[in-house]
């Protein structure tokens, strides 16, 4: 693949937060926990998994990284963990700041290889607002991150609607992830299932109440990308589809497209885990709307993002646009 590689999901850990928890202090509530001698971090009394090496690389390292694995471009977003949802509005907005302000430094010094996605303090959409604004204004970020559920509204809730409105108006690329809480979390404490099955579900309601809450029908500009290829939404669209049909709750909805219609309109990563997954996904979407991710520095996404997408078994025209072409349209970069 002669197109230069973009992963469009990749986690940024701050230095700042390394720094603080080096000196044993708390950075807006987060800690280093050690268990048979073992490090995780705790954030809003929920533990991450336990820290890799990778999670505290410096930029050159993670360059270093990133051309042993052909990548070229990483757009850098938060960790979900730090978005930081849970804080008073007010804290949340500074440790937004500081986060945005680190990005904004990676960006600026190496602007081929970084490319920034901006966090902002949901809980407050008017203060998001303010802190998006500068984030692609003097900071110069190309857009912004969000979780698919802010301590558990969904984006169809009317007070969440200034952010996505404000999005829309600076014309905003945004990348959903999920993060905690989940929907149903409170049945998959165990296995992992939290993350495997609830980060999932949660990326597929929220598409869903996006579509049904006429979001998509009211600012049809939005340049919205999901994180681990939508969840199941794409699998799931045809019983979403058949509630238009047969049930009274959405019967009712005056929707200008049917459900699967807004998918195409969407973009996806790549994170489906297998190639059937992956295959279908274009089908259904079309290949312009599938981008390059790998999860960046965690386990549950592709260690060799761009080596796997090359063994797939579909078209060299849709690899070229999955592994940077559809993202350098979207983002200009």
């Amino acid at each position: 693949m002669s197109t230069k590689a973009i992963d469009v999901h990749a986690h940024l850990i701050p230095q700042a937060m390394w720094a603080a928890l080096d000196r044993g202090e708390r950075w807006y509530g987060a800690s280093l926990v050690q268990e048979g001698g073992v490090s995780s971090i705790l954030n809003a009394e929920r533990k991450a998994s336990p820290v890799e090496a990778n999670w505290r690389f410096l930029p050159e390292e993670r360059v270093r990284d990133m051309d042993s694995k052909g990548v070229s471009t990483q757009v850098l977003s938060v960790a979900p963990w730090l978005t930081n949802y849970h804080l008073d509005p007010a804290l949340a907005l500074r440790s937004s700041r500081d986060i945005n302000e680190e990005i904004a430094e990676w960006c600026r010094d190496r602007p081929q290889r970084f490319v920034g996605l901006a966090t902002v303090p949901a809980q407050d959409p008017a203060l998001a607002a303010r802190e998006l604004d500068r984030a692609l204004g003097s900071l110069g970020l190309k857009g912004v991150t969000l979780g698919t559920n802010v301590m558990g509204r969904n984006w169809d809730d009317p007070s969440l609607a200034p952010i996505l409105q404000a999005c829309n108006e600076a014309g905003a690329f945004v990348f959903f992830h999920p993060l905690l809480p989940v929907a149903g979390g409170d049945r998959l404490g165990r296995y992992y299932l939290s993350n495997s099955i609830g980060f999932i579900l949660d990326t597929t309601i929220c598409i869903a109440s996006l579509i049904f809450g006429g979001v998509l029908d009211r600012l049809p500009d939005l340049k919205l990308c999901f994180a681990h290829g939508g969840g199941y939404a794409c699998y799931g669209i045809a019983r979403i589809e058949h509630t238009v049909k047969w049930r009274p709750e959405t019967k009712a909805i005056a929707l200008r497209k049917l459900p699967e219609e807004y998918l195409r309109g969407l973009y996806f990563d790549h994170i489906v885990h297998s190639y059937r997954n992956l295959k279908f996904l274009l089908d259904l979407v079309g290949p312009s709307q599938v981008v390059l991710g790998s999860d960046y520095p965690f386990d549950m996404g592709f260690t060799d993002p761009v080596g796997w997408l090359r063994g797939a078994p579909i078209s060299q025209r849709a690899k070229d646009g999955i592994v940077g072409r559809n993202l350098t349209k979207v983002l200009g970069v």
